[in-house]
């Protein structure tokens, strides 16, 4: 998952400083969560604390929510700009990022508050966490990509504006 950011992020750098900020962020929360997960060195031996826990659902929710109350809300507005091209997709995928935040949101629930004693099923939790992250990131990533296609297009239509005026 890390590569495959890497990869969006340079693809998309400068498109919008809001965009990029955000993708920054999701990495860091993605390498957070590999941690927690014991999927990165130093691989740990024991369940992280339950303050440990706390702090990444409170950066969790706060990605979840710039996505929805900001990032989706710039590209909307970019794919109206562009008279309605791939607005449909954009729904339908919205739709199904929609679906990833209620399993979020559901372990946010679980563990924001937790204590230790609340961790018996952290490792089950964590491992479906992980999966639903996957997901929403693959779908992040191609709302992502249409705006770096539109931008790219609106180039084109620039520049040939441009040479038509000369």
């Amino acid at each position: 998952m890390l590569v495959t950011l890497d990869k969006i992020r340079q693809q998309v750098a400068g498109k919008h400083p809001a965009i990029d900020a955000w993708l920054n962020v999701r990495r860091n929360l993605l390498v957070e969560y590999m941690q927690l997960a014991g999927l990165m060195p130093p691989h740990r031996k024991t369940l992280p604390s339950s303050q440990a826990i706390s702090d990444f659902c409170g950066r969790l929710v706060d990605y979840v929510s710039a996505g929805h109350f900001e990032i989706y809300e710039i590209l909307i507005s970019a794919y109206e700009k562009a008279q309605g091209r791939h607005l449909s997709l954009t729904n339908r995928l919205i739709d199904r990022i929609q679906d990833t935040t209620e399993s979020i949101l559901d372990f946010n629930e679980s563990y924001d508050d937790a204590t230790d004693d609340d961790m018996s099923e952290l490792e089950t939790d964590l491992s479906q966490l992980g999966l639903t992250l996957e997901e929403r990131f693959k779908l992040e990533d191609r709302l992502v990509l249409v705006l770096d296609v539109l931008s790219d297009t609106d180039e084109i239509s620039a520049t040939q504006k441009s040479a038509t005026t000369v």
